[in-house]
Order: C-alpha cells, then sequence, then structure tokens
C-alpha cells in the first residue's frame, strides 16, 4: 500500500480497513505524524520482533468516520473479583441489631 498524501486519504484508508492500519514504517511517516499531532490517530510503533506499525483511529474519530464504537469487555479477574465483593457484601453487610 503507497503512504497517504493527505490526513483526509490517511483516516479514509484507516476507516475503510475497520479503524486500524498495519504497515511498514508508518509511524514515520509525514502525514501520520500530522494526524497523531491533531489527536485524529494512535500510533502504536512495531517493536524489534514484528516492526510492523499500527495506525488505529482515536474514539472520537471512530464515530466521526462512521464506525462503531470500541467496547471493552471485562477481564475474567474482575468478573471474578465483582463476585467475591457481592458475595462478602451479601454475607457481612448489613447486620445491625434492631432495639
Amino acid at each position: 500500500m503507497q503512504f497517504p498524501q493527505t490526513i483526509e486519504e490517511l483516516l479514509g484508508a484507516v476507516a475503510a480497513k475497520g479503524g486500524e492500519l498495519d504497515g511498514l514504517g508508518f509511524a514515520d511517516d509525514k502525514i501520520v505524524k500530522q494526524a497523531r499531532s491533531q489527536g485524529l490517530v494512535d500510533v502504536d510503533p512495531g517493536d524489534a520482533w514484528t516492526l510492523v506499525d499500527t495506525v488505529r483511529l482515536t474514539p472520537t474519530q471512530r464515530l466521526v468516520m462512521g464506525l462503531p464504537p470500541i467496547l471493552r469487555k471485562p477481564s475474567v479477574l474482575a468478573l471474578t473479583l465483582h463476585a467475591v465483593a457481592t458475595a462478602f457484601a451479601r454475607i457481612f453487610g448489613n447486620r445491625r441489631a434492631h432495639p
């Protein structure tokens, strides 16, 4: 894929790919840096193993481009801790002696 020449082309390309675009050298591109400084995209530079940079639309920009928001599901640990805290509150909560 060629590098986009304008920020609008970049946003259109990222939106066409579902809000995320991977490629080599995206983090160093001038247009990507401008879009990042304006808060339109987030960039995850590749590590030494993969060398693939990931460009993602910010949550606000996803809505502007007509993409659905990303809903994060709670982890198994968070659900377990919540269940334990709820059970603990039911067992030991609200135990007052009535006169």
